[in-house]
């Protein structure tokens, strides 16, 4: 049994009757990562986050030897989405708490999420928190670029069958997402891709995507995943598009444009 998962049965007499859901629970899952985080903060090995944005703010990169391709499906990716959580302390009590965040394994040891996400000095650490419960500090940055808003993270060796990267998915191809919006933890919304544009991040032209699928707070860093459940994209920002705006306020709010950034710049960055 997963640790802050349930699997409950459908009900007698369905189509799926011998299947099994996986239920999740969302207090559960933070309460467990918690605890675990909290321990691994007092290591002596522990790397602490202004290490990490050192490391990040070089912009390393690495050719990396990535498993073979192989297909898959939503079902089975989600084994390798990762929760990537912010370790920190408020200012109401001494406690440690999380900011989750998404991301997902390519390898056994190599998480990718975003590059704002590790970017952010009022966490002391950062911590990955497996499908199956378990939870591991981040070791390394071992590449990342600002300008595509991606950093690829080492934590130990897992045994997970990492995440697949496939190729660029036209306009109009499905695909499907799983992430962590405001602690709703392996939420799976589905839509198309948008389209792809040049956006500017730092003043510098770059290329994004943009898909229908839902995302909010929480999903920065999550796959974007075509039919076969390989990456084509990563989650990265939303933008919201209101009608009318007076003294500074936005109002009558039409639509939300789900930004990610396209595959290609992943595979770019670690020289797949």
């Amino acid at each position: 049994m997963l640790s802050g998962c349930a699997s409950t049965p459908t009900q007698n007499g369905s189509a799926l009757n011998k299947a099994e859901v996986m239920v999740i629970n969302d207090r559960a899952i933070i309460s467990q990562m918690t605890s675990e985080a909290t321990k691994l903060m007092d290591s002596d090995s522990l790397i602490e986050m202004k290490t990490l944005i050192e490391r990040l703010k070089k912009e390393p990169k690495v050719a990396l030897k990535l498993p073979k391709a192989s297909l898959s499906s939503a079902a089975e990716a989600s084994k390798a989405v990762a929760v990537v959580g912010g370790v920190y302390k408020c200012n109401k009590c001494t406690r440690w708490h999380i900011a989750p965040a998404s991301g997902f394994l390519i390898d056994e040891d190599l998480v990718v999420t975003n590059y704002h996400v590790v970017n952010n000095p009022e966490r002391a650490g950062l911590a990955i928190r497996l499908f199956d419960g378990r939870v591991f500090m981040v070791e390394d940055v071992v590449a990342s670029s600002e300008r595509y808003d991606l950093a690829v993270l080492r934590v130990p060796k897992t045994g997970i069958k990492p995440i697949a990267l496939g190729q660029a998915a036209p306009v109009g191809a499905k695909i499907d997402l799983i992430s962590h919006p405001n602690h709703k933890f392996y939420t799976l919304s589905e839509g198309r891709v948008a389209r792809y544009f040049v956006t500017q991040r730092n003043r510098r032209a770059v290329p994004a995507m943009a898909i229908t699928a839902d995302f909010g707070k929480g999903s920065s860093g999550a796959p974007v995943l075509n039919e076969s459940g390989q990456v084509v994209g990563v989650a990265a920002s939303t933008e919201s598009l209101y009608y009318t705006e007076k003294d500074g306020v936005q109002k009558n709010l039409q639509m939300v444009f789900k930004n990610c950034v396209p595959v290609s710049q992943l595979r770019e960055l670690i020289g797949g």
